[in-house]
């Protein structure tokens, strides 16, 4: 069957690892004496490309631009229960540095900018700009080596030839009409699955299509790209029934509408109980556990945050409280119980046990302070400040989705594997496509993987395409 366009690459996602990708291909191709001609797809148009990467502020979890934060590989594996793989996220950590360096030489520059988490327990080093400028500056340097962007183009079958390596895929562009590209080696990176419904109810459960994405990119990620892997034998890796997730107030349409100023209050779900240690660690390493129990454990999967004016004296409590919509005042507790709809009775007792709960000592916003309430159930380890200056607030609080965990299994070079556990010739990926998570996330890794694996899934191609078919030689 003649195809409509012939590719030696083609790259199905314009996020940071697909951009890495295409940009690391083509500048080995150049490197190597040769020339390769890649294109991106990209579902979206040129305003909303990139997908999760555009919306991100792109957290890094490193304490410079060449070195990881420290116990990097203890904690992505001991955070996963063992079950992510050791050797893989070794070459995260080896490389990430040199990576990112990579990334600076583009243009983009990284800094220690203000982060949601006004308590953290690693540190996070950001591109200034966040994930918008690494796709803009990465894209903008494979665009001037003669990659093509190709918008508001979706893949949806994978090919092979006789042997089983890549020879094309079928996408559809704007119309619905649908073309046959010819291709020698695909990458995917088109990230997760949090945009279809049904992989979401599937694969996560009941109403889990209620679950909102943290940013409109995640809408663009509907998995099409796992499932036609899957249907040439793709092994598959990562928690399947699980995601990253962060809580935010529904009532927004921001992008990270999240509400990270609850250790200094208390959660409640819709019966007015508290539910959780509001102040069991840093923000930064205890936001997902909350946010997964008020989908998973509460009552029509949503809490409240309860506080008083006193959160707004705390410093830089903006940061952490990225809603854009106003709380919820009343002067007395019971108005505020009749305006969220909580039983009367139940919140104004839930508040009188954890005043009456919490001990003597001083109170620091800014570090765990040892500051309890204790003797209720659940206790608060730190932070345990009275609610007793009115007006009071309140804030909705649900789960979000940032990205889910099951996806593709590769090898270190990108190299997607059979169920055999057999490299597929020609067909690599990168990003969160990829399954490595199961548990809890360990923070401001994803972004890094995307770059370091994309990265590393180009330059490999470019080895596989030379081996197997020359590429054309450069004048």
């Amino acid at each position: 069957m003649a195809n409509d366009f012939d590719f030696d690459i083609v790259v199905v996602g314009c996020g940071v690892a697909g951009t890495a990708a295409a940009l690391s291909a083509a500048e080995q191709a150049r490197k190597s004496g040769s020339s390769a001609r890649i294109a991106i797809l990209e579902r979206a148009d040129y305003d909303h490309r990139g997908g999760n990467s555009r919306w991100t502020a792109a957290y890094l979890r490193m304490e410079n631009l060449t070195q990881v934060a420290e116990n990097f590989v203890e904690d992505m594996v001991r955070f996963s229960d063992g079950y992510s793989d050791r050797d893989y996220i070794e070459v995260l950590a080896r490389e990430a540095g040199e990576t990112l360096q990579w990334v600076h030489e583009k243009g983009v520059d990284f800094d220690y900018l203000p982060t949601m988490f006004l308590t953290s327990s690693k540190p996070r080093m950001l591109p200034v700009g966040g994930g918008r400028a690494v796709i803009d500056a990465l894209s903008r340097r494979a665009e001037a080596l003669g990659v093509q962007i190709i918008y508001e183009t979706t893949a949806w079958q994978l090919l092979l030839d006789d042997e089983g390596a890549i020879e094309g895929l079928n996408v559809r562009v704007k119309g619905g009409h649908s073309l046959r590209l010819g291709t020698r080696a695909v990458i995917l990176a088109a990230g997760g699955f949090e945009g279809n419904p049904e992989m979401m109810s599937q694969y996560i459960g009941r109403d889990a299509h209620k679950i909102p994405t943290i940013a409109e990119g995640g809408h663009y990620n509907k998995g099409e790209a796992i499932r036609m892997a899957m249907a040439i034998g793709a092994k598959v890796s990562g928690q399947w029934d699980s995601f990253h997730a962060e809580p935010v107030d529904p009532r927004s349409n921001r992008e990270e509408a999240t509400v990270m100023t609850y250790p200094y209050a208390i959660l409640v779900d819709k019966y007015g109980k508290r539910f959780v240690d509001e102040g069991e660690s840093t923000v930064d390493e205890q936001y997902e556990a909350v946010a997964r129990k008020i989908y998973f454990e509460l009552p029509g999967r949503i809490a409240y945050m309860i506080s008083d004016q006193k959160m707004f004296d705390i410093p830089n409590y903006e940061r952490a409280l990225q809603t854009e919509q106003p709380p919820i005042e009343a002067d007395t507790l019971e108005e505020l119980a009749q305006k969220i709809d909580v039983p009367v009775e139940a919140l104004v007792e839930t508040v009188r046990a954890y005043n009456a709960a919490i001990q003597p000592g001083e109170f620091h916003w800014d570090r765990k302070d040892g500051k309890q309430a204790v003797n209720i159930t659940p206790p608060k380890s730190n932070w345990a400040i009275p609610i007793d200056k009115a007006p009071y607030v309140a804030y909705p609080v649900v789960c979000s989705i940032v990205f889910s965990y099951g996806g593709l299994s590769t090898d270190v070079n990108g190299r997607v594997l059979s169920a055999d556990d057999e490299v597929i010739p020609g067909l690599y990926a990168a990003g969160e496509i990829t399954g490595l998570y199961y548990g809890k996330y360990p923070g401001a890794t994803s972004v890094l993987r995307g770059l370091v694996f994309g990265r590393r899934a180009g330059l490999d191609v470019i080895s596989y395409l030379k081996d197997h078919l020359p590429l054309s030689q450069t004048s």
